[in-house]
């Protein structure tokens, strides 16, 4: 895709292959849905599919890298915010802010293995007390 730069292209395709649990370079139900278990969404089989639906441009029930990449370049910085927002408030839950304990459950809930040294660097991008304040997430995760 045009008028992306390295980075975002990099993000992009990381965050793909990470949905992409059996590495077949497609996500299919069974990989998105264990993802939103993880993130304690209690979706049923029809609403995951219907998901699916949405970026599914081959209609063969999976979303292939370029689907997914579409889906998320042309989102409106609104409905971005908003999702970003809501991604805070399930990893922090009653928190205000996130902290090192809360990024260490979430990635060890979703399945990815991330050291102590790879913790504190995230943590320290925001530069601030040790912990992520909703704002300070959100312009992390922002692309």
């Amino acid at each position: 895709m045009s008028g992306l730069t390295e980075f975002e292209k990099q993000y992009f395709s990381e965050g793909f292959r990470f949905l992409d649990k059996n590495k077949d370079d497609k996500v299919e139900k069974n990989d998105l849905g264990a993802m939103l278990k993880a993130l304690k969404f209690d979706l049923n089989e029809q609403q995951i599919v219907d998901m699916i639906q949405v970026a599914d441009s081959k209609k063969d029930g999976t979303v292939r890298y370029e689907d997914f990449l579409a889906r998320f370049v042309h989102k409106d910085m609104g409905e971005l915010e908003a999702e970003l927002q809501q991604a805070f408030e399930i990893v922090a839950g009653e928190n205000v802010k996130i902290s090192t304990g809360d990024l260490q459950a979430f990635f060890n809930a979703i399945g990815e293995e991330v050291n102590d040294e790879e913790l504190k660097e995230i943590m320290d991008m925001a530069g601030t007390d040790g912990k992520l304040s909703k704002e300070e997430f959100i312009k992390m995760l922002h692309v």
